[in-house]
């Protein structure tokens, strides 16, 4: 293992979407593969030290081809729910995590704004940085 890669690394957003529901205020914990090991609801997720925090919607294994994948989305935004949409795309495992923004967050839909951006593939690797602790309050979710 590379030493000046942390073990693990947090990861903050507004929601995580998987497909038994959305999560909301998520406290996402990778490996240093890039796997995701924990899940966390935080209270303030945006508020804790050593934590990358992403305004949008978390999604995991989403296709390596994220941008492909994400066109095909916002091709058929308007015929059907996201959540519906994110389960014919999102494969069953070893996909990539990325952050949806632009969305409307309370029916859950793209808009024309919508964005997408990688945030970790799983066995990329990642630069050097310090070594990540959080504290807080933060529930495990099972």
């Amino acid at each position: 293992m590379n030493s000046c890669v942390p073990p693990f690394r947090k990861i903050a957003s507004n929601a995580l979407w998987t497909p038994g529901g959305v999560v909301r205020r998520p406290l996402v914990t990778l490996s240093a593969e890039g796997r995701i090991v924990a899940i966390a609801e935080c209270a303030d997720p945006d508020r804790l030290p050593f934590t990358e925090f992403y305004a949008g919607l978390l999604v995991a294994d989403f296709p390596a081809d994220y941008r492909a994948a994400f066109d095909e989305l916002c091709t058929h935004a308007a015929a059907r729910p996201l959540d519906e949409a994110l389960r014919s795309v999102v494969p069953a495992a070893n996909g990539c995590l990325v952050v949806l923004s632009g969305l409307e967050y309370a029916p859950l839909r793209l808009t024309p704004q919508a964005r997408i951006r990688l945030i970790a593939a799983e066995g990329a690797p990642r630069p050097c940085g310090a070594d990540v602790r959080v504290r807080g309050g933060c529930k495990s979710r099972s």
